[in-house]
């Protein structure tokens, strides 16, 4: 006689099921508060809260709060040795790279890109929220006479790059979102057909989030079925690379480094090819490209050497005398290379640092005000930075970019005097209309001309514009006279 086949139960009533391990788990290592509620809840709410718990390892999150709280003198490596300015050998200066060498560069970081070996990583996390918008920050549109996006102007920096380095390669995109962003930011490029590009080079991956803990390291509540969340900070771009698979998708599609960017950045030339060829020449594992400060109290993380060693030092922590302090021999300030989000990473050595950081990373702690089921309390939120691993760099190297043609951050309200979409819109145009008149074009108006990125990455290929005058707007061949 045939068995009758087991009627699964409900999903809710399996949800309880699991609690009861989840329960036992959690209260074992000290967190078994996050269930206290558990019977008041309604299905729904009870299987978000299971989700969040399966998710979460509540042994990990303890190790993690108490190593990254406890003893500074524990985990602070070279943190005891005295800072001291980046050696002149560590920085490329924009003066003394010659066009040879430029040209050397360039050729391979074309060739790099050509057969698939340089991918692309995008911090793409953010939200418009200061910005007035409650997309993410990649669908805004700081006014350009196109009115494209920074996603949209990224992505057709890339298409023009696949042409330059013969138009057969296909550069992959690992775009990485937040929770918060997300549904957001894949629906915004299948809306827009992935700007041109094939939907297959875009991987989207989400960072991590943390939970928010008390001051003596009780996960806290926002709810009584929900725990607080946060991301955990731009650093958790490595955590998340492994957890996502990314290395495996580097590794079958010929990635041998990235290039990476931030959203915000709208004068960012994606895949700088020159600084690609310049890393990959030299066998480096983290390069970063740097500007100068603009002046001494500007709140900018800095680079600087601990014991050899690649570091960033963060505004708030280098003392003012330091920050204004001079070099005497070259006249600059002696910390005077920015930190600006523009990253080179050889992919081994990302690997490597994403394995140390997922088995024993330690954390910032940044002390905020929670929201939680009782209001908001005083708790702690512990992030990644994305310059924690330079240390661990062997081989490193910065090359000097000019800011003016490749740094224009989107950070503040429109109407902002600096790093707001204004100032990033009028970057921009004065930009490409330099281009324009260095092409041998006349521009007429004052607040300048946009050139399309499908046109030309950085300047090249405007031959068309010799002898013509442009009278603002979006220039192209027809519109000019």
């Amino acid at each position: 006689r045939a068995r009758a086949t087991p009627v699964p139960a409900p999903v809710f009533l399996q949800a309880i099921g699991y609690m009861d391990s989840l329960q036992e788990l959690w209260t074992t290592h000290g967190q078994g508060h996050v269930l206290d509620a558990a019977d008041k809840l309604t299905p729904d709410d009870l299987e978000t809260l299971r989700a969040q718990l399966l998710a979460s390892d509540p042994q990990r999150l303890n190790e993690i709060f108490e190593s990254s709280t406890g003893d500074a003198s524990k985990h602070s490596g070279s943190r005891g040795t005295p800072i001291e300015p980046v050696a002149s050998s560590g920085v490329r200066r924009q003066a003394e790279i010659t066009e040879a060498q430029r040209s050397e560069w360039q050729a391979k970081g074309l060739e790099m890109i050509g057969r698939g070996a340089l991918g692309v990583l995008l911090l793409a996390g953010g939200q418009g929220t200061r910005l007035g918008s409650s997309l993410p920050k990649g669908c805004y549109n700081v006014g350009l006479p196109s009115g494209k996006s920074l996603f949209q102007l990224q992505a057709e920096r890339i298409a023009r790059l696949q042409v330059l380095a013969g138009g057969t390669c296909r550069i992959r995109w690992y775009v990485m979102t937040s929770p918060a962003t997300h549904a957001d930011t894949v629906e915004f490029f299948e809306k827009h057909r992935y700007f041109g590009l094939e939907s297959g080079q875009v991987v989207f991956f989400s960072q991590g989030t943390l939970p928010a803990f008390t001051p003596e390291g009780k996960v806290i509540m926002e709810s009584e079925g929900k725990l607080a969340m946060a991301p955990d900070g731009n650093g958790g771009v490595y955590v998340a690379l492994k957890k996502n698979g990314i290395f495996e998708d580097m590794e079958k599609h010929g990635v041998e480094a990235l290039d990476c960017c931030s959203v915000d950045n709208i004068l960012v030339r994606v895949a700088d090819p020159v600084f690609a060829g310049y890393c990959s020449s030299n066998d480096i594992q983290c390069g970063a490209r740097v500007v100068a400060k603009a002046y001494p109290e500007e709140k900018v993380g800095v680079f600087a050497q601990r014991a050899g060693k690649l570091h960033v030092v963060e505004y708030s922590e280098l003392d003012p005398t330091e920050a204004s302090s001079v070099d005497p021999c070259s006249g600059m300030l002696r910390y005077n290379w920015s930190n600006i989000c523009l990253h080179y990473f050889e992919r081994e050595w990302l690997k490597r640092v994403s394995n140390e950081l997922v088995s024993g990373g330690l954390y910032h702690v940044a002390q905020k005000q929670i929201p939680s089921m009782g209001g908001r309390v005083d708790g702690v939120k512990l992030e990644l930075f994305i310059f924690d691993t330079f240390p661990s760099a062997d081989r490193w190297g910065l090359m000097e970019v000019n800011r003016s043609e490749e740094f224009s951050p989107v950070k503040n309200a429109p109407g902002t005097a600096t790093d707001s979409p204004d100032t990033a819109r009028a970057h921009v145009l004065k930009l490409h209309s330099s281009w324009v008149e260095s092409a041998g074009g006349v521009v007429e108006v004052e607040e300048g001309v946009e050139i399309s990125p499908l046109d030309s990455y950085a300047g090249e290929g405007l031959d068309w514009c010799k002898g013509r005058t442009f009278r603002g707007g979006t220039a192209h061949q027809a519109s000019a006279r």
